[in-house]
């Protein structure tokens, strides 16, 4: 596991060279993404007390679905970290997803409990962040037929083209148009 005790960082920091599985990032049994491995190297340190800085650099690969033809494809995930990290006041409970008001602080620092910095969790928001919002295995991906499911990449279908979906109060001016329309 990656996970850090903030006592027992060093005043000169820690060092972190660690290959990554999907157990340790937090992506086993995950659908979406499927973690086939990586790397991470950098430097944790604290900057004032309580404070955690975290720099340096994540190497992994994943596979996702494209979201056209539905088959899995390779990502590589290459990201540069510069993060900072402060403890989660025990005041201050989670609130329910509806009742949380971010302001600009909190978008731009993470927070961690009970004395732990989970790195694992720190990569598995950075992979989730720089994965395409887009999930394309190519940019002409063909997708699947909407008529028989065939993939039409790999396999041709004789399939007619769907008809596009006639707008029912288009019809009067249509009518204006080609008078012999029925």
């Amino acid at each position: 596991m990656l996970v850090i005790e903030i006592a027992q960082i060093p005043p000169e920091g820690r060092t972190v060279d660690a290959a990554l599985d999907p157990a340790a990032v937090h992506l086993e049994g995950d659908d979406d993404i499927k973690f086939e491995g990586g790397h991470l190297r950098g430097h944790v340190e604290i900057v004032d007390e309580t404070n955690i800085h975290v720099r340096g650099q994540l190497d992994g690969n994943v596979s996702v679905e494209c979201g056209r033809c539905l088959e899995r494809y390779p990502v590589a995930v290459t990201q540069e970290l510069d993060l900072f990290y402060l403890p989660r006041l025990e005041n201050r409970p989670e609130e329910e997803e509806e009742d949380v008001e971010l302001d600009d602080h909190d978008v731009v620092v993470g927070y961690y409990e009970e004395g732990k910095l989970d790195l694992g969790e720190v990569v598995r928001e950075q992979i989730v962040l720089a994965l395409p919002l887009k999930r394309l295995c190519r940019e002409d991906c063909q997708g699947i037929c909407p008529t028989c499911g065939r993939n039409r990449n790999t396999d041709r279908c004789a399939c007619p083209a769907p008809e596009e979906p006639r707008d029912p109060r288009l019809e009067p001016p249509r009518k204006l148009v080609d008078p012999d329309r029925h």
